[in-house]
């Protein structure tokens, strides 16, 4: 299994982050993507790679759209140079969300085109929030059109929407947000969507699954989500990791 959103520096993992990395490792989980909320995470991300290595804690950069207000021009200083130099493999998380109001719905717009004109000039795919704003975001990508794609992570769409994301290059990932009990429409999605656009994650030390709901998220819970989804689409759990796993490498390049 491959992680593939993770918050691995959060500061509820201070008291125990090499355990719960290895937690996660005992269970199956082969590598990390782990973006950030803000270029100001991207120091702590790049030591705690480079600190374990043996991990597989693959970064991205970009600017949640919760946190547009606090964009500044340095940051896309910030991002340009690690990609420039290879240490990321993706853009994000980045993109619109509508339920919090944080940030008005232009600022949010703006920080989120010119995160999507970084992905088109290094050619890497984004890692797109997307909370109530299904057709904006849709609009932004369409003109931009960036050719790597993404993933359009914890998903909480249909699979009509999921579809007119995949027709743009994107995969649709799910979190612990799928088992809960009042989740009935996303896990009607999950069944239509084909397992060839599906990536799984955590969102952690968010939306832990519905056996842990309540309690801090971790890397390792990604089983339960896993086996749920694979209950879901009534397969095996050994072919979704193995397609889940293929879904990932070859979006994020790993």
């Amino acid at each position: 299994m491959i992680d593939s959103h993770a918050h691995l520096i959060y500061d509820s993992f201070d008291s125990d982050r090499l355990e719960v990395i290895e937690r996660a490792k005992n269970i199956g989980v082969s590598a990390f993507i782990h973006p950030c909320v803000h270029t100001k995470d991207l120091p702590q991300m790049l030591a705690l790679q480079k600190e374990l290595p043996w991990a597989n804690i693959f970064l991205a950069a970009g600017i949640h759209p919760c946190k547009s207000l606090l964009y500044e021009d340095n940051c896309a200083v910030e991002i340009e140079k690690v990609a420039s130099s290879n240490q990321i493999i993706a853009i994000g998380e980045t993109g619109l969300d509508y339920f919090h109001k944080d940030c008005p719905v232009e600022i949010q717009k703006k920080v989120f085109g010119l995160q999507c004109d970084l992905a088109i000039k290094f050619n890497l795919p984004l890692i797109i929030h997307c909370r109530e704003a299904f057709e904006d975001t849709l609009q932004i990508l369409r003109g931009k059109n960036p050719p790597a794609g993404g993933v359009m992570h914890c998903f909480t769409g249909t699979a009509e929407y999921s579809a007119k994301f995949w027709e743009l290059g994107f995969y649709t990932s799910f979190a612990g947000c799928l088992t809960y009990k009042n989740s009935k429409e996303l896990q009607k999605a999950a069944q239509e969507i084909p397992l060839e656009r599906i990536l799984i994650e955590t969102d952690c030390p968010f939306l832990a699954p519905q056996a842990h709901r309540g309690k801090r998220n971790e890397s390792s819970f990604i089983k339960d989500i896993a086996l749920f989804l694979a209950n879901l689409k009534e397969i095996s759990f050994e072919l979704l990791d193995e397609k889940t796993m293929e879904n990932t490498k070859k979006l994020f390049r790993v």
